[in-house]
């Protein structure tokens, strides 16, 4: 499934479902993603270039299973620069070089980051140590993670994306503290 085509489904169960959700942003320019790599000094997966080109980032919405929200252009060039410094001067992260890992989400201080090598996601926090690497097929890549999100969304309720194995999401689009919102709740908890 292509990203635009994970992104249709998603957008149409916000609309229909998540009415008090903010509007996801819209596409960056092609200039801005261009102006994004050259920062970087590398060039991000295809599927999160696709992505970047049909919404700039999630803004406040946690589009990804376990609450990620995604980053804009401007969001993923400050966290990279600002983080890579002290990622370089700590010698903990092990063969990962963190120029070539970047972050695209968030979840509080946890980053969503992706192996600009491999397409890879995984998670960084500065409170830990190293990069973790997420296990199963649904975490992939963006375009696996879009696709699993995308259609558990379009399905019918109950919404559970599977990401992997014990590694299973449940939408709710009536919870109690933020109703007509997407929450995502880790179905074993």
């Amino acid at each position: 499934m292509s990203v635009d085509e994970s992104w249709e489904k998603i957008e149409r169960w916000l609309d229909q479902y998540a009415p008090q959700e903010r509007p996801l942003p819209g596409p960056c320019t092609r200039s801005e993603l261009n102006g994004l790599c050259s920062a970087l000094s590398v060039r991000l997966p295809e599927d999160v270039e696709q992505s970047l080109l049909r919404h700039d980032g999630s803004g406040l919405t946690d589009v990804i299973p376990s609450t990620f929200a995604l980053y804009s252009v401007e969001q993923i060039a400050d966290e990279h620069l600002g983080t890579l410094k002290y990622k370089l001067k700590n010698d903990q992260y092990g063969s990962d070089d963190s120029r070539l890992i970047v972050p695209i989400g968030a979840l509080g201080e946890m980053q969503l980051v992706v192996d600009t090598q491999t397409g890879h996601l995984g998670s960084w926090d500065i409170e830990e140590t190293g990069y973790r690497w997420f296990e199963g097929p649904g975490w992939a890549s963006l375009s696996a993670v879009l696709e699993v999100t995308g259609n558990a969304l379009a399905s019918p309720p109950p919404w559970i994306a599977v990401m992997g194995d014990g590694d299973e999401w449940r939408a709710i689009d009536m919870d109690t503290d933020f109703p007509g919102t997407l929450v995502w709740a880790d179905v074993r908890g």
